[in-house]
């Protein structure tokens, strides 16, 4: 049920993506933003530590068990009812095309060499917090890797891992209702430092394995020994340490350059760090282009097809 459930729904997705006008995202924002506002207080002064806590488990704990207590009525039930009640979760909160139409449009102005249009795109992509006046073809690109890699993971790997859990449909739904709020209580929220900082931690607890798995995905699918390095070595580069792990891996498995430059070492470290033994940290692969962003198409979609062809050998095998 679970393989079915998941291809069924990219390939509903294909025909009919889910973007962010689609009326489950707009409820799910809305919900997200009425508990925020109910436990800022009256006055808007802000949740209390104890409050945002509180207000996490509300948010994410009640869409949850309303979600799995649908999915073990219909299988007490229905069984049947159960398969599309799932198909139905998962192509709501699943798939590439949640996020890959802005991708896509900085591909296409890439490859026109229409730097003016790709810099709009990364913008409405990014928000109004990105400075885009200077970013060059090579800084675009860059932005653009990095933000389409922590998408695939955040809408479709992670989102896999959590739908084979013993929540099933509500995992999903518990997985993408954090990730939202990590992302949107910190911005669209006022004073709301302690609601930003319970839900990047709750998000930190569910995605910890998710993201390494990913990791691991892209060094299976990709180039192995730069992955392996770059997760390594090079996670410092990034200040976010879930994201850290991914775009580390994912730079090494395209074997592209992501992330600040590494400081190169002066005369006297290099010494010291010679005396010591120490071997010296290095950026790996090359500097990105219009064809490291199709190569990292080629790479999403490769992970997700040997993703599917285990899941599938698995369901064989629970059959026989």
């Amino acid at each position: 049920m679970i393989f079915f459930s998941i291809l069924f729904a990219l390939i509903a997705e294909q025909y009919r993506p889910v973007n962010a006008q689609h009326w489950v995202r707009r409820w799910s924002v809305a919900w997200l933003d009425w508990v925020a506002k109910e436990f800022s207080g009256k006055a808007g002064q802000g949740a209390t530590p104890v409050g945002a806590r509180l207000a996490c488990l509300i948010a994410f704990i009640l869409p949850t068990f309303l979600v799995f207590i649908i999915h073990i009525a219909c299988m007490m039930t229905y069984p049947i009812l159960a398969f599309f009640w799932n198909v139905l979760i998962v192509y709501w909160f699943f798939g590439f095309r949640q996020f890959s139409h802005s991708f896509t449009a900085v591909h296409q102005a890439i490859q026109n060499h229409d730097l003016p249009a790709a810099r709009l795109a990364l913008g409405e992509w990014y928000g109004p917090d990105l400075e885009l006046a200077h970013l060059n073809e090579i800084e675009i690109i860059s932005l653009a890797l990095e933000k389409a890699i922590i998408g695939s993971h955040r809408h479709v790997f992670g989102v896999f891992f959590w739908f084979l859990m013993p929540l099933g449909p509500g995992g999903v739904v518990l997985y993408r209702l954090a990730d939202m709020a990590a992302e949107r209580w910190g911005k669209h929220v006022p004073n709301s430092h302690n609601l930003e900082a319970a839900a990047r931690h709750f998000f930190y607890v569910l995605d910890w394995v998710p993201a390494r798995l990913t990791a691991m995905s892209f060094a299976l699918a990709g180039n192995f020994e730069d992955t392996i390095y770059a997760w390594r070595y090079l996670t410092h580069k990034w200040a976010d340490e879930l994201s850290a792990v991914i775009l580390a891996a994912g730079s090494g498995a395209l074997g592209v350059r992501l992330g600040e430059p590494l400081r190169e070492p002066d005369s006297e470290e290099a010494l010291r760090m010679a005396e010591a033994g120490d071997a010296p940290i290095y950026d790996v692969g090359l500097e990105p282009s219009e064809r490291t962003l199709r190569s990292a198409i080629g790479l999403v979609w490769r992970v997700i097809i040997a993703l599917m062809i285990l899941l599938a050998m698995l369901t064989i095998a629970v059959w026989l």
